[in-house]
């Protein structure tokens, strides 16, 4: 029965963590969306490879899953933080490609846990 949380924990922390680290960046800025304020870029990108970086340690077979996930939570945030659904095809690109150094931390962090894991212990 394990076996099935574990298989959501990763999903759920992921879109929840994008959810609400743009959700505080649109509030707190007072912008529409998280991306228009510096501080999405400054802060809230590094936050979020933070916690990718957790993920696709403890959980590195097909890491990229964590960062679509994650995508999706933001997602979300614009949605109710008032953004305009007729801009949903562009915020779409745009989510793609701030959501590159996701990527790129997700793919190290899962490459130095399967590096690490004992050659006779599967990898997560």
């Amino acid at each position: 029965m394990g076996k099935p949380v574990n298989n959501l924990l990763p999903y759920a922390v992921s879109f929840i963590a994008g959810l609400a680290i743009c959700l505080f960046i649109t509030v707190t800025s007072g912008r529409r969306e998280a991306w228009d304020a510096p501080i999405y870029f400054s802060i809230g990108i590094p936050a979020m490879c933070v916690v990718i970086f957790v993920l696709a340690y403890f959980f590195p077979q097909r890491a990229w899953r964590w960062v679509l996930s994650m995508a999706l939570g933001q997602s979300l945030a614009m949605v109710l933080g008032g953004g305009s659904a007729s801009l949903w095809p562009l915020a779409i690109i745009a989510m793609t490609v701030v959501s590159i150094p996701q990527f790129i931390v997700a793919m190290i962090a899962s490459s130095i846990a399967k590096k690490r894991a004992p050659p006779d212990e599967p990898v997560p």
